[in-house]
């Protein structure tokens, strides 16, 4: 059984398309677990998993370096303070001073919503850690196919060449679109002399708007068609 939620007015959307702004400008957004996480390699294989209103599938993992394979990542279903439903990629990303030229995660996925909603735009929040004054370790996302020209990516990062850690970020979608497929990619560069960097979760949630009915357009459609009959008698 669907429960739908309540229209929601134009301004309404406004409100909740700010406060998605204000949250990517912020420290890391928080979210509560919502189910038993399942480990990543059990989704390579068609696996699927159902959060909310949003169905996440086709599922890719590609590492290097000291990056955790599939087995040792756990995804997790979430939903933030805004209460946007999502997923959690819980694991070990780290890169040893041992290893040369840093380690990288590549997670790839599809997102779809229900059939009366549509993604309007997406959060990105991580714990990015980083033990001393060099190293560096960021998360990017792309989204396709509405990222085609760059538009979109989002990008959190804790690095030797800012002073500020960024850990959190959202985008608003121009076209609210049914699915998305998303790209995040993971990496992390410790150099061999000296200091850390570990990411422990990635969290990535998706605000949607819901798409209006059919017989409710056609009814605005009827009323309006009859007020400019109505005009014309006149």
């Amino acid at each position: 059984m669907i429960h739908r939620l309540p229209r929601v007015s134009l301004a309404c959307v406004c409100l909740a398309l700010i406060g998605a702004i204000v949250a990517g400008m912020g420290s890391a957004q928080a979210a509560t677990i919502i189910g038993s996480p399942v480990a990543l390699s059990t989704l390579l294989d068609n696996g699927s998993i159902k959060v909310g209103d949003k169905t996440f599938t086709n599922f890719a993992y590609t590492f290097t370096g000291d990056m955790p394979a599939a087995v040792g990542v756990n995804v997790v279903p979430i939903q933030d303070d805004f209460g946007n439903f999502g997923i959690r990629f819980q694991a070990a990303f780290i890169d040893l001073q041992s290893s040369t030229g840093g380690s990288d995660a590549l997670i790839t996925y599809r997102v779809t919503a229900d059939d009366v909603h549509l993604i309007s735009d997406a959060h990105l929040a991580g714990n990015i850690d980083r033990l001393g004054t060099t190293g560096s370790a960021s998360v990017t996302e792309t989204f396709l196919p509405l990222g085609q020209n760059g538009q979109f990516t989002m990008h959190i990062y804790n690095d030797e060449g800012h002073p500020t850690p960024k850990l959190a970020d959202s985008t608003i979608f121009d076209t609210p679109t049914r699915s998305l497929n998303v790209q995040k990619d993971i990496l992390i560069i410790v150099p061999s002399q000296s200091g850390s960097a570990t990411i422990s979760f990635v969290d990535q949630t998706f605000s949607q708007i819901e798409v209006p009915e059919p017989t409710f357009g056609a009814l605005m459609l009827g009323s309006v068609l009859g007020v400019a009959r109505l005009r014309r008698r006149q």
